[in-house]
């Protein structure tokens, strides 16, 4: 059991309002000296336990003053004694009505009852929340990888889409690039996810090479991740025409009127 399961079993509020067994109280004590965080937590009950108890403290009623006298064996004009006088005199024990001591009692337990309670259904209560939340994000995360991966499937698919393959240059056969472009209105999809990763300061660029002039298509972010994972298609710029495509590795920030090294290309 981790420390989380610990705080979270109820156990602490238990033992801080004296309602433990004594093999629960022996196991509490265990852990208080073994782990920091439940000592910290069990000292934090305990102060909100005694908040709670000074904050819904009830004053007496006019009433309970009188029968509270009433059932004490006094005497409210007894003579005042001269204590030299009576030096040996034993003092008088006063006794309280056992019947008031239950109810005492009784209000005690009902008052630790109703604040133990009320703090591991709040402990159990917070646990199950989060727990919510985060299947609730889990779920998005997921909801949005479908998404990614549906539009993906629905872009290769799509009868338009003409597929090319971007080489690596000679230094760098390995890299290569995919880019889908369409020939009903000339957009164009870039999968970037088999570039080598862009050195820290440097970014890709896309490029069409438009009537033999290089034309930018945009900057590439291989960083765009859902859920853990790399995003593979990103539009770029559209184009009507082209001759070639081509990613160049530049200096991060904006687009560069012309490409400095050329990673990967492909002729039309």
């Amino acid at each position: 059991m981790d420390t989380q399961d610990i705080i979270s079993s109820g156990l602490l509020e238990l033992y801080a309002a004296g309602l433990t067994s004594n093999e629960e109280s022996a196991q509490v004590q265990a852990w208080v000296k073994q782990y920091p965080e439940v000592a910290a937590e069990l000292k934090a009950i305990e102060l909100r336990l005694e908040d709670y108890a000074q904050a819904n403290a009830v004053a007496p009623g006019a009433g309970v003053k009188d029968k509270l006298f009433a059932a004490i064996n006094t005497d409210a004009a007894a003579p005042v004694i001269d204590i030299k006088a009576e030096e040996k005199t034993t003092a008088k024990v006063y006794s309280i009505s056992p019947a008031w001591k239950y109810a005492a009692a009784s209000s005690v337990i009902l008052l630790l009852g109703s604040v133990i309670f009320n703090i591991v259904f709040y402990n159990k209560y917070n646990s199950a929340n989060k727990e919510l939340v985060s299947t609730q994000t889990e779920l998005q995360q997921q909801k949005d990888m479908a998404d990614a991966m549906k539009k993906d499937i629905d872009l290769m698919g799509d009868k338009n889409a003409k597929p090319f393959i971007l080489a690596g240059m000679p230094d760098v056969a390995d890299a290569e690039a995919r880019i889908y472009w369409m020939k009903n209105n000339g957009d164009v999809y870039i999968d970037p996810s088999n570039l080598p990763e862009a050195p820290k300061g440097k970014q890709y660029q896309f490029w069409a090479i438009v009537d033999g002039v290089p034309v930018s298509g945009g900057m590439i972010d291989t960083k765009i991740e859902i859920d853990g994972k790399k995003v593979h298609f990103q539009k770029m710029k559209s184009f009507g025409k082209a001759q070639a495509f081509a990613v160049s590795l530049e200096d991060a920030g904006p687009e560069k009127p012309a490409p400095t090294k050329v990673m990967v290309m492909s002729k039309i």
